[in-house]
């Protein structure tokens, strides 16, 4: 069966939709009644998305800034957009007025598609934008988008779009300055689907749970789009709320669920729930974006029974680069997979040269981006003769298993030693009762920089001698915390990963205790 809309992005799901018409696709839950779709309703909303924006004078690789919350509407809009040969500038809502109007005028938006309710600064960052559509409440002059979808036409025929062109252009989180334009084609993310489902297939009796935010890769890549491309169905959370989550694995049989580890972290404190809920529908629990600890892995699976995984990707390689071996092996709790096939890496020491154990991780993949948008000399920087340099340290063993170690800025020295953060986070997760740990570096009068760390644990009474002493039995001296902070929940950010820099701010604060 030949189809034009073959290797496009906006048509992933093409033959799910043929096979499949009438069976659930998407389980929307943020709304207070739960709305089901079919795949035949998911097809035709977003045909009715592109008909609409493309008779608006839109031409194909305009941009488009997309501003929707966590619901139904977003996926129709982002990938009915890609149809109509637009490329969806998806948008971190929780970010300051600056930064969205930063993102809109660097990725060049011609238009504009924003839900006023579900952020409080992104009607006025938009504001300059030719093309206005608004999702819900309407501002003056700003155009009823989803009555507009609505009153389309359902039927739309692909158009002619190079794979090489651009799908869609999200923006990095920018933690180490603004944010920076992603380009990704349309060969770059229907690679990566194509060549998971090839090798690890979803089945269509599979059924994932997203409360990641839709605008970042996590809840894109671990569920959405390979649930749907397989036949799947996925639930959608409006949010993440510990209790819900574990209510809505029970309630609608979630045979997968994924998210941070910030999140599982959370879910465990939940102790009441995991105990009387029913989770025996989980076939597999999947953690990304930030790294894993093997305790916080095997705790998680423990507590769930059924096994769990984490994974390794970014932004610039669609989301993902890594997997389970082929020949069905197990991977390390704490490893993040092997070589996806199609892909060649290699792990560059700080001399510049190649080596087998340790180094900076570089890749080279049909899943990369072609660059950044705007950005001339960091992809001078970051693009090898066709290499991507990640900026993230890690380690391979014999086996061939790849372990997240830190990103290449993250060392600091103390008194002369280097230090990476995680092998300290390490050494304070042995520790029984702690179930989170951030480590960062402090200045120190006579050493310059010394470790301090956040935890988060299980039992109240763990106190910060406790574990100063642990660290100092269990690892080198000159690596062990020197001021600890004991926390209940160590704060997120809009994608839910730990918010470093608010942590950063309050270590800063503390005062050292003595100088060793």
């Amino acid at each position: 069966m030949t189809f034009q809309g073959e290797g496009q992005l906006g048509w992933f799901f093409w033959r799910a939709a043929a096979e499949y018409s009438n069976k659930t696709a998407l389980i929307d839950i943020s709304q207070d009644a739960p709305r089901e779709y079919s795949f035949r309703d998911l097809d035709d909303a977003m045909n009715r998305v592109a008909s609409m924006l493309r008779n608006t004078g839109l031409k194909t690789g305009d941009r488009v800034g997309l501003a929707i919350s966590n619901r139904a509407e977003f996926l129709m809009t982002m990938f009915g957009a890609m149809r109509a040969g637009l490329v969806p500038v998806p948008i971190n809502l929780k970010q300051s007025k600056d930064v969205l109007a930063y993102i809109l005028a660097d990725s060049g938006a011609k238009a504009a598609i924003i839900e006023p309710a579900a952020g409080a600064h992104i009607t006025d960052a938009a504001a300059d934008i030719p093309l206005k559509f608004a999702f819900g409440e309407e501002p003056e002059g700003w155009l009823p988008f989803w009555k507009s979808v609505e009153s389309s036409s359902a039927s739309f025929e692909p158009l002619e779009i190079s794979p090489d062109a651009p799908a869609f252009h999200p923006y990095t989180s920018g933690s180490t300055g603004r944010p920076k334009g992603v380009i990704l084609t349309h060969l770059n993310t229907t690679w990566l689907i194509e060549t998971r489902q090839k090798y690890w297939p979803a089945k269509p009796d599979q059924r994932g749970l997203i409360a990641a935010p839709l605008y970042h890769k996590n809840a894109m890549t671990v569920a959405f789009k390979p649930k749907i491309r397989a036949g799947g169905s996925v639930v959608l959370m409006g949010n993440f709320d510990a209790r819900n989550y574990l209510q809505a694995i029970h309630d609608w049989k979630v045979t997968e669920a994924g998210g941070v580890p910030t999140m599982f972290s959370m879910l465990l404190k939940q102790q009441d729930l995991t105990e009387k809920l029913d989770f025996s529908s989980l076939q597999m629990l999947r953690l990304g974006s930030a790294p894993a600890h093997a305790e916080l892995m095997n705790e998680i699976s423990r507590v769930f029974n059924c096994p769990s995984a984490q994974g390794y990707g970014l932004t610039e390689t669609a989301g993902g680069c890594m997997a389970p071996p082929l020949d069905g092996r197990p991977t390390p709790p704490s490893s993040v997979g092997t070589v996806m096939p199609g892909t060649e890496v290699k792990l560059v020491g700080t001399d510049g040269k190649e080596s087998d154990r340790i180094g900076e991780f570089w890749i080279k993949s049909p899943a990369n981006t072609p660059g950044y948008h705007n950005l001339p000399k960091v992809n001078a920087e970051r693009f090898v003769e066709g290499w991507l340099r990640t900026g993230d340290i890690l380690s391979k063993d014999k086996n061939g298993f790849f372990y997240f170690e830190g990103r290449v800025d993250d060392m600091f020295v103390c008194g002369g030693e280097n230090i990476y953060p995680k092998e300290v986070e390490n050494i304070l997760l042995k520790h029984p009762l702690v179930i989170q740990a951030v480590v960062m570096p402090h200045s120190h009068p006579t050493k310059g920089t010394c470790p301090v760390a956040a935890v988060v644990t299980n039992k109240p009474e763990v106190t910060e001698k406790d574990l100063k002493d642990f660290t100092l039995q269990n690892g080198p001296a000159y690596a062990h915390p020197r001021r600890i902070l004991v926390k209940d929940n160590l704060p997120m950010t809009g994608v839910n990963k730990v918010d470093l820099q608010q942590i950063k701010t309050e270590l800063d604060q503390l005062e050292l205790e003595n100088s060793t």
